[in-house]
């Protein structure tokens, strides 16, 4: 599949149509319910162990038929999602149209495997009123724009602050320790005006999209996405298991390095980032009334901006603070301590790479 573009994104397929699978059956099963309740009322009239056999085969079928749903489903959710620049209007109208193209062919084909145990077809999806057909068409319409928004809102807020949404935590803000790195490109101001504004956004989007698998595979979260900036965290504990924290920078650097071919052809330009990173406590809350999201305040914010910023100063790419250093099990180079802008405390800093070829140095302190 030529969308599947690394390894995150096929793991995100695959989660994707798996938690589709498991909505679209709780939805059918809820459907199949109510169904069987309005029928029940009727016990009288009709047989009521039939029913209730005719429920259970529904339910069976149902995983089968959840299958379909779950694959339409995301398959629709990437559809509309790559194409963004349509307007409301287009993308409702196209919605409208799958919806109503794919379940008749949906009914139709459930009729003709259900015909080998009921003549009639698999009980309660086919034995539709007209009126009953429309129904369960919206049913269908309105069941895919709730799975799709949820999948939506998990892109836009990432799968972290996703959760925490979900589960209602940080209203009221929390202490925690957390991991913080800036990671800004290099020369961006010259590569800008080289490629304008237009192609210089293709080259950014390209840059994190690059990154992804490293991001992914070290288990850290994108905070802020600030122009040609990327600003990722991780809770403490989990930053500095197997040195995450440190081996994403190279992880990223090696994932560019595969597509070194890609970016000189495509831009003529070859990105390359620097990055503080530095640890210690902060406030985490959620904050926003139009527009919500998560928010970390404290001097660890700033001091790790301030850090990426003296990269350049320093001539290295990447500068560790030695409160973070201490935790990790590296061979850091010692640089010194350096007065951030704006602070009063010097923090001792630490290299990750020989300043004059920009090798890593990845030998575990004995």
């Amino acid at each position: 599949m030529k969308f599947i573009r690394n390894h995150y994104l096929l793991n995100k397929y695959i989660t994707g149509v798996s938690i589709s699978y498991v909505a679209w059956y709780s939805l059918n099963a809820l459907y199949l319910f109510i169904r069987h309740d309005a029928l029940s009322q009727y016990s009288e009239l009709l047989n009521y162990e039939s029913i209730h056999y005719e429920l259970n085969f529904a339910l069976f079928a149902n995983g089968f038929i959840s299958i379909f749903l779950s694959i339409f489903s995301w398959n629709f959710y990437y559809f509309l999602d790559r194409r963004g620049r349509m307007g409301t209007t287009k993308r409702i109208i196209i919605a409208i149209l799958l919806v109503s193209i794919v379940t008749p062919s949906f009914l139709f084909l459930t009729r003709m495997a259900g015909t080998m145990v009921f003549p009639d077809g698999i009980p309660y999806f086919n034995n539709f009123t007209e009126g009953g057909f429309l129904v369960y068409i919206f049913y269908v319409l309105m069941s895919t724009v709730l799975i799709n928004s949820l999948f939506q809102l998990k892109d836009i807020l990432g799968p972290e602050l996703f959760s925490t949404v979900i589960q209602g935590n940080y209203y009221v803000p929390k202490e925690e320790e957390r991991i913080f790195m800036f990671l800004d490109l290099n020369n961006s101001t010259t590569i800008a005006e080289c490629l304008g504004h237009l192609n210089y956004s293709h080259f950014i989007s390209d840059c994190y999209t690059t990154m992804t698998d490293a991001i992914d595979q070290n288990k850290a979260s994108v905070y802020q996405y600030v122009g040609d900036e990327i600003v990722l965290t991780w809770p403490i504990k989990k930053g500095i298991k197997k040195n995450r924290c440190i081996q994403i920078l190279f992880d990223i650097q090696n994932s560019f390095e595969e597509r070194r071919e890609y970016f000189t052809k495509q831009f003529g330009s070859f990105p390359e980032f620097k990055a503080g990173v530095h640890s210690g406590k902060v406030a985490a809350t959620q904050i926003g009334v139009i527009k919500r999201e998560m928010a970390y305040h404290g001097d660890v914010v700033n001091s790790t901006a301030r850090l990426q910023e003296m990269c350049k100063e320093l001539g290295v790419n990447y500068l560790i603070s030695k409160d973070l250093a201490d935790q990790l099990d590296y061979q850091f180079i010692e640089l010194g301590e350096v007065q951030p802008r704006g602070k009063y405390q010097k923090i001792k800093v630490f290299g990750l790479e020989n300043p004059s070829v920009y090798e890593p140095v990845l030998q575990k302190m004995v």
